[in-house]
């Protein structure tokens, strides 16, 4: 008795281990963000979110004769013409709607009202919310369905959801029709019975009680497994489109759960994760995922599978690991991974699904007629971090075998190596940056450059140290690796002025800049440039053009890439000084590089792209290198052999 005590024990606390291990990796992988389950990881980002950006350049889309911006509260502020009268106002959402959350995140959305208090658009901005999503509400010109309304009626007016994006929909919904109700202090109408989504949702909590009693064999259910497993595909999967994945778990890890507006799921997710802990139990894996469910009907087809032996069995045991560690890695260090690209679960939500998941998803389908589950036996991730949790299992009567003393097991590799990435994490000199107020917003430059590690030259240093300009001239580098940080629309603004600050022949100034932060536009442009594949990762981007019809005027059309090129590392080294990264990837002169990034960003004849900069916040990867040669420096004369 005592010793199945002291085993039971050891059992609780391997659970209790991996439980906090797990969250110590969540944690490190949310520092990015400055938020973990919702909540605030330093004052400094308490006070940095209070602050609600209203950007004038994004007032001028909607607004063209914008000239200023007149904020009277946090969320609220009055735009000006040149002459100081009000033309429109802009109303956000944050912070009165941030409980509202669509799939895995609130959404921080800007109403602009004309002087006729209509609706002149709506945007969105910086947000966390998965970017397959929003990709498709902003194709379908869903933001437009209030354009021309006024307040009363956007409130009032019936907006239809997008099938495969109904989370998102409703999120976007619900803050614009209460915080226009807040701004004209009116009371929401109740909102009247959706007997549609009623079925829907209790077809859900009929189907999760199902699975429950199959997954204990309660009454004899789980002799049923071929319909059960044919309604899973259909209910969680096509009917609702809800499924456990690590782009979920990452971003409500950041986000925090959203057990108000998605009880159903934030249920699954607690069943998911803790029956395995308490029971041992896979019940999500084995009972509930849709994706899971189709491998095994499908491999149902065909009886005879390939056995590729004990060899075989042991690599598909070790790629499942591998996988995982791989993108917890690349998570930990900062990369921005659009995880639902990883895991084919998004496949049920058909409008939604980008190509390669749907590609990704039909090669396992077709797999599996000739393995059991080849997803969930070789690759899933998900899948790892759920049966990390069932072992060892607490209730476990029978006391496991003891491995062999002085070999290390392989999950005690995966756990050193973690530890070791979380410490250089916590310790990183670039996370104690970005947790710093904002530079370009506290007119700071000179911290921020004493903050960062000074650059080893051959140069004499006496001046350079005490001047904050030379100090960020010998500071600036090409970073090509980028956090998850947002960048937001105002230091985009103030890069761009700094560009045109630059000087150009005879003033003619003659750019263009594009500001790029779709995430579709970006993915694009990584594919078919060479050199900018960062662009992937990246926050947003801003790419320098030259136009030739201001060039004609002061007949300066061969200056126009000297002067956009002075803009450029205008904009350089104003990203160094704010404590952001960039590098300057070639457009111009290579004409299949010009043709791919005017064709996709539809730039007119006369406008000519000269480079694109990929812009977000450094991993700390990237180092300024020592270019000071003093041997290339001449004095009155040139000196040969010097």
């Amino acid at each position: 008795m005592f010793e199945w005590g002291i085993n039971w024990v050891m059992r609780v606390l391997a659970k209790i281990y991996v439980v906090v291990f797990a969250l110590t990796i969540l944690l490190a992988i949310s520092s990015s963000g400055g938020r973990f389950f919702g909540f605030a990881m330093s004052d400094g980002e308490v006070e940095h979110g209070k602050k609600i950006p209203f950007a004038l350049d994004e007032a001028k889309i909607y607004l063209p004769g914008a000239a200023s911006i007149s904020v009277l509260d946090e969320d609220e502020a009055e735009v000006l013409d040149s002459g100081g009268r009000m033309i429109g106002r802009l109303i956000h959402t944050q912070p009165q709607t941030r409980h509202i959350i669509g799939y895995g995140a609130s959404l921080p959305l800007v109403v602009v009202l004309n002087s006729e208090e209509k609706v002149s658009g709506l945007f969105l901005q910086a947000h966390q919310e998965s970017p397959d999503f929003i990709a498709r509400l902003e194709s379908l010109n869903f933001f437009k369905n209030w354009n021309g309304l006024t307040a009363s009626e956007a409130i009032a007016a019936k907006v239809d959801a997008v099938s495969r994006a109904t989370l998102t929909t409703q999120a976007v919904i619900d803050s614009v029709r209460l915080r226009l109700a807040n701004h004209i202090k009116v009371d929401l109408e109740r909102k009247k019975i959706d007997y549609v989504e009623i079925a829907r949702s209790a077809t859900g909590w009929l189907f999760l009680l199902i699975s429950l009693l199959a997954c204990y064999n309660r009454s004899g259910v789980a002799k049923y497994r071929t319909w059960i497993l044919l309604a899973a595909i259909l209910v969680p999967g096509f009917l609702l489109g809800r499924f456990v994945s690590l782009e979920l778990i990452v971003t409500w890890a950041a986000n925090g759960i959203p057990y108000q507006a998605q009880l159903f799921m934030a249920t699954v997710m607690l069943l998911a994760l803790g029956l395995p802990i308490l029971s041992g139990r896979a019940w999500y894996c084995s009972w509930f995922c849709p994706f899971g469910a189709a491998q095994e009907l499908t491999g149902k087809l065909c009886k005879r599978k390939i056995d590729g032996g004990a060899k075989f069995v042991a690599l598909a045991r070790l790629l499942r690991p591998l996988l995982m560690l791989v993108v917890v890695f690349l998570l930990l260090v900062g990369n921005r991974l659009n995880l639902n690209l990883i895991e084919p679960f998004s496949v049920f939500l058909l409008d939604s699904a980008a190509a390669c998941v749907i590609w990704l998803a039909l090669v396992f389908i077709v797999l599996s007629l000739f393995m059991r589950r080849p997803w969930c036996g070789c690759f899933c991730p998900t899948g790892v971090l759920l049966e990390v949790l069932r072992f060892p299992q607490v209730f476990q009567e029978k006391r496991e075998p003891q491995q062999e003393a002085g070999k290390m097991k392989f999950v005690e590799v995966i756990n050193l190596l973690l530890v070791i990435v979380i410490i250089m994490q916590v310790l990183s000199s670039s996370r104690m940056v970005q947790s710093q107020p904002n530079p370009s917003l506290q007119g700071n430059q000179t911290a921020l450059a004493s903050a960062q590690p000074s650059v080893q030259t051959a140069q004499p240093q006496a001046v350079a140290s005490v001047n904050p300009v030379l100090q960020n001239i010998h500071q600036r580098k090409s970073v090509r690796n980028f956090t998850s940080q947002e960048v937001s629309e105002e230091q985009l603004v103030e890069l761009v002025r700094a560009g045109m600050a630059a000087p150009t022949a005879v003033n003619r100034q003659p750019w263009q800049f594009v500001v790029i932060r779709d995430k579709k536009a970006m993915l694009d442009l990584a594919g078919k440039l060479p050199y900018a594949k960062m662009l992937a990762s990246a926050a947003a981007a801003i790419v320098v053009c030259g136009d030739l019809e201001i060039a004609k005027v002061g007949k300066t059309e061969g200056m126009w890439m000297l002067d956009c090129s002075a803009a450029t590392q205008n904009i350089l080294l104003a990203v160094e000084s704010m404590g952001l990264g960039a590098v300057w990837t070639a457009a111009y002169p290579y004409d299949d590089r010009m043709q791919a990034v005017s064709t996709a960003l539809s730039l007119p004849e006369h406008v000519l792209p000269l480079c694109v900069l990929p812009i977000g916040y450094p991993t700390g990867m990237d180092k300024p290198k020592d270019k000071w040669k003093p041997e290339r420096m001449h004095w009155n004369s040139w000196q040969p052999g010097k």
